[in-house]
């Protein structure tokens, strides 16, 4: 077995392996069961509970664990209020997404062109066309996985600084409202309470922006050369 599959491997079982186990601790119904007792902590232990919930999220979603780092993002908003909350999860998603980027252009590279070929193919026409509009509009659609981009975005030509100013500023429209929706959490039930159908169509209008803008930018330049 090469190298690279075996590593591949053992990403994939230690993944799989930790995601069972972590699923039965990190669920919503975990949280609001606890939420009481670590809203002291958080309160007690001021800078070591935030410094933990930063690393821990930076984990799970450098790592692309699925569903956990929104469940994440909704206790945050339960122990650090809506504006602490939406700065520490900012930073930590954001984060998280530029070591799932390395890891897809330093170490899984091969697996991602051919598991991803023709999803990779789309996203390239479309990023070398529109560049960072493009992601950035990825970025504000919450329905398109955010792991796949990451993944993808690695084996692109886009430096992890632009890739990092742009994710942290596409993915906060998303960050508020589970920050929000954590901070009245005994109003959520299931992670598809947050997101409604009005605020889904919302973010998919705001989606439009950054490609709104380009179009817009490009016909002013047209004209100045005309």
């Amino acid at each position: 077995m090469k190298r690279p599959t075996l590593l591949i491997f053992i990403l994939i079982s230690t993944f799989v392996l930790s995601y069972i186990y972590l699923q039965e601790i990190f669920n919503l119904d975990e949280l609001k069961k606890n939420i009481n007792f670590l809203k002291i902590w958080a309160n007690e232990e001021i800078y070591l509970s935030r410094i933990s919930f930063f690393i821990l999220y930076v984990i799970f979603s450098g790592l692309s664990f699925p569903l956990l780092p929104s469940i994440l993002t909704i206790a945050a908003g339960a122990l650090f209020g809506i504006v602490e909350g939406v700065i520490i999860v900012s930073f930590a998603s954001t984060t998280g997404a530029c070591i799932c980027f390395l890891l897809s252009r330093y170490l899984l590279k091969d697996f991602i062109n051919i598991k991803f070929e023709k999803t990779k193919l789309l996203i390239d026409n479309k990023f070398s066309k529109n560049g960072i509009y493009y992601l950035l509009s990825l970025r504000l659609i919450p329905t398109i996985s955010f792991v796949l981009i990451n993944l993808i975005m690695g084996v692109l030509p886009i430096s992890l600084y632009r890739f990092y100013y742009i994710s942290q500023i596409g993915m906060l429209p998303a960050t508020v409202i589970y920050v929000n929706a954590g901070s009245e959490i005994s109003k959520v039930n299931t992670i598809n309470d947050v997101m409604s159908f009005s605020l889904m169509l919302s973010l998919l209008l705001l989606a439009t922006l950054p490609l709104l803008m380009k179009f817009i930018i490009n016909y002013f330049i047209k004209l100045k050369n005309l």
